[in-house]
């Protein structure tokens, strides 16, 4: 496996399914416009519907997400028929474990000393 650059858009993509995944279980497969709904919302943006499908395929295709169609609306009933649904992958959950877990620590801060004057 290739290491790549992982965008915003793409990390905020696997957080959102690993949140759901905490709330309702693992392989809770997510639809494609929920996902890019909640990530346009967490980065106060709009994002493009293509390129956002392409981020999400590169992850796919990269081993972070599972790709599933939703045929015959045997994945999610309220999701359109052939809208894509995504899951993480065991390398994708441990990539947003850790983002997760990054994101909650505390930021380090540094006082500055005053520097004593000798004379």
């Amino acid at each position: 496996m290739t290491s790549i650059r992982i965008s915003a858009q793409q990390k905020n993509a696997m957080l959102t399914i690993h949140f759901i995944e905490m709330n309702h279980g693992l392989h809770m497969p997510v639809n494609t416009s929920y996902l890019r709904k909640k990530v346009e919302l967490s980065l106060c943006k709009e994002l493009s519907r293509n390129h956002f499908l392409v981020s999400l395929r590169t992850l796919a295709e990269n081993g972070y997400l599972v790709y599933q169609p939703n045929t015959e609306k045997a994945l999610n009933v309220n999701a359109r028929e052939n809208e894509s649904m995504w899951q993480l992958t065991r390398t994708g959950r441990q990539y947003a474990e850790t983002l997760n877990s990054a994101r909650l620590r505390p930021k380090r801060s540094y006082n500055r000393r005053k520097v004593l004057k000798r004379k």
